[in-house]
């Protein structure tokens, strides 16, 4: 009995630690899933060290703590306050409004007083009271598809960006900040199913190649991804660095709002540094709103 119990809570151990370090071996669609639930392997973990501590046996507890290292490699740095001091020249926020209304999602994210509001899923529902919401605060703003840019400071050199999804569901505008100017690129991208995501996969590509081919020195990337930061898709937006990941506390999950358990909606850049990151929720929609604090880097290179 003794020697099976360590049999069995060593074999299992070795199975979530190899999860842990191995998980990108996992091909396709299941594989994605499985980055993306990465973090959330930490429960079948403690339920795997309660097991072992039950049995009172040194060894059983020992195999049992092997993926606690190992998770606690890959994640502790996420868990810490990595948020500077010190003060921002923009402040950006995204939301997938989802169905909330204006006057639902709207006031929450005002309060923050963002200097660019990013948003998803505008509708012929919507668009209206949106507009006529945050007119006074934000007389700048240009649309595509679903996705809009609001912003304080002037917009220029307004485009949609092609993610090869069919319709348009990105833009990429210029605001001219009080750093100088800065592009920002709004997108939406194909959603991710457990049984595929190929589309998803498909717009990554597309999203993450119109980012890294922009000349703009300084460039803000928003919106909702339907990517976790966990997903080895991710990595295509490399250099442009995540404000959670940089200067964020813990994971900053955003859906589904009521229990976040995943983290679709981004803001990444290049040429500044984010500050601050945080996340926000807001009555009506099924996502959180992320939003950044960001110092723009005299070099226009900002942090690696």
């Amino acid at each position: 009995m003794k020697v099976g119990a360590l049999v069995v809570v060593g074999g299992v151990a070795a199975g979530l630690s190899l999860l842990l370090v191995a998980h990108q071996a996992v091909p396709g669609s299941a594989g994605s899933l499985l980055d993306s639930v990465l973090p959330w392997l930490a429960a079948p973990i403690l339920l795997l060290v309660i097991v072992a501590v039950v049995t009172r046996r040194v060894g059983v507890i020992a195999a049992a703590l092997v993926p606690v290292v190992v998770w606690v490699v890959l994640f502790a740095p996420t868990l810490t306050d990595r948020a500077q001091a010190g003060g921002h020249d923009l402040r950006v926020a995204s939301l997938n409004l989802g169905k909330a209304t204006a006057g639902e999602a709207l006031p929450p994210l005002l309060a923050e007083h963002p200097d660019v509001i990013v948003l998803e899923e505008i509708t012929a529902a919507n668009r209206r009271s949106v507009t006529k919401t945050l007119a006074d605060a934000y007389p700048h703003h240009s649309e595509t598809g679903t996705v809009a840019v609001f912003s304080r400071f002037r917009l220029s050199d307004t485009e949609p960006v092609d993610i090869h999804i069919g319709w348009t569901r990105a833009i990429a505008t210029t605001i001219a900040t009080g750093a100088g100017p800065v592009r920002v690129v709004a997108a939406h991208l194909a959603s991710a199913r457990a049984d595929m995501t190929a589309d998803r996969d498909r717009t990554v590509a597309a999203l993450a190649a119109a980012a890294h081919a922009d000349p703009s020195p300084r460039l803000v990337l928003a919106g909702d991804l339907n990517t976790a930061t966990t997903d080895r898709q991710f990595a295509a937006f490399a250099p442009l660095r995540d404000s959670q990941q940089q200067a964020g506390s813990g994971f900053g999950f955003t859906w589904p709002s009521a229990l976040p358990m995943l983290r679709p909606d981004h803001i990444l850049a290049r040429g500044l540094t984010a500050r601050n990151s945080w996340v926000l929720r807001v009555p009506g929609s099924d996502h959180r709103a992320v939003l950044a604090d960001y110092e723009a880097d005299a070099s226009g290179t900002g942090n690696a």
